[in-house]
């Protein structure tokens, strides 16, 4: 795997591992990771986005802050889910503001 940055828009660079192909042009195959792997790995990427040198926005939300938000994201996950198209739904309800 090779290292990718990117440039954020708060200046940060964000960091990936892109992947590589094989010889025959495929992906190489990757781990299937059971329920409780997939749980630490969430856990650990809310633990990055608010760590001092995290996401800002994310560590200044507070139960109190997001009120705001929930109401009009909600409203989108319900027209998305209106709409019949999965993607549109699961990329909606993603973006729910949950605290952490």
């Amino acid at each position: 795997m090779e290292i990718v940055q990117k440039k954020m828009p708060t200046g940060q660079k964000q960091t990936r591992k892109a992947n590589k192909t094989r010889g025959g042009g495929k992906p190489a195959k990757q781990k299937q990771l059971r329920l409780g792997q997939w749980f630490e790995k969430l856990v650990a990427v809310q633990a990055r986005l608010r760590a001092p040198n995290g996401c800002p926005w994310d560590r200044e939300q507070t139960h109190q802050s997001l009120r705001t938000y929930l109401i009009e994201e909600a409203y989108e996950v319900l027209e998305a889910l209106e709409s019949g198209n999965d993607g549109k739904f699961a990329a909606k309800k993603a973006a729910l503001p949950w605290p952490r």
